[in-house]
């Protein structure tokens, strides 16, 4: 009789491994394609990767549970418990560098800058570049109206308010000639009307995409925690599936039906 742990981690394997060749499809395709924009950049290696360590996971997984072999469902949770450790260190690390608190207290121990580290990562002049890549490619200052602006389009997609520009329409802004003797320097030098610079060359754009990150951070630490769950009862069912896998070969050997 087919054993309910086996079938459902059958199942399972079958879904994840799926899903892994459709990742690390999307990311060999981008490669290939050679010319990668700003954001292909971005998601091609991330892809290529996940979708490689699913794809290794889930056959072992698969083979083990369907071909009940003993050998490829411990490589199997050995694996998965690798996996489980990884996300558990993703998870504290993105509480860390989202979290004031915590990050300023971890920042003490002199490990490394944890508060800092999303402005410090963000502001490289290589990640930099491909982040500004991404943002034309996106063309996220074409949705600029001046009503409802995200922090990224007000930080990245207007000069500051301080500045005193003068908005001529949603992509033009001057300078007031009331003012000539005013000295402009920072972000208010920084800022061109043209449509590839805009302010993405200024502080307050790298300061928004840092807010942004620490947002989108905290939310991925939530859904990581859930997985760290899901994969936590998976592993459970593997544990279960191993032990009815030596028990029928248990009884094989002692010949039993």
């Amino acid at each position: 009789m087919v054993r309910v742990s086996n079938t459902i981690l059958a199942i399972f394997n079958c879904i994840t491994l799926l899903i892994g060749l459709v990742i690390m499809g999307l990311g060999l395709y981008i490669f290939a394609r050679g010319s990668a924009t700003g954001c292909d950049k971005v998601l091609r290696n991330p892809m290529i990767i996940v979708g490689a360590v699913i794809t290794a996971i889930s056959l072992f997984g698969l083979i083990g549970s369907c071909c009940r072999v003993n050998f490829a469902l411990t490589l199997y949770l050995i694996l998965l418990f690798l996996l489980l450790l990884c996300l558990i260190g993703f998870t504290v690390f993105a509480i860390l560098v989202t979290n004031e608190s915590f990050g300023r207290a971890f920042s003490k121990t002199k490990i490394m800058d944890f508060r800092n580290w999303l402005r410090d990562n963000l502001g490289d002049e290589n990640h930099w570049n491909d982040i500004k890549s991404c943002a034309l490619q996106t063309k996220i200052c074409h949705e600029n109206n001046h009503k409802k602006l995200s922090d990224i389009q007000s930080g990245c997609c207007q000069p500051p308010v301080s500045c005193g520009f003068v908005s001529s329409n949603a992509t033009l802004w001057n300078r007031p000639k009331t003012s000539p003797a005013v000295k402009y320097s920072g972000d208010c030098t920084a800022w061109s009307n043209h449509q590839d610079t805009l302010c993405f060359n200024c502080e307050s754009c790298k300061a928004a995409y840092v807010v942004t990150s620490r947002k989108k951070w905290g939310q991925l630490a939530i859904a990581n925690a859930c997985f760290v769950a899901f994969t936590v009862i998976f592993y459970s069912i593997g544990c279960c599936a191993r032990s009815n896998n030596q028990k029928d070969s248990h009884h094989r050997y002692r010949g039993y039906p």
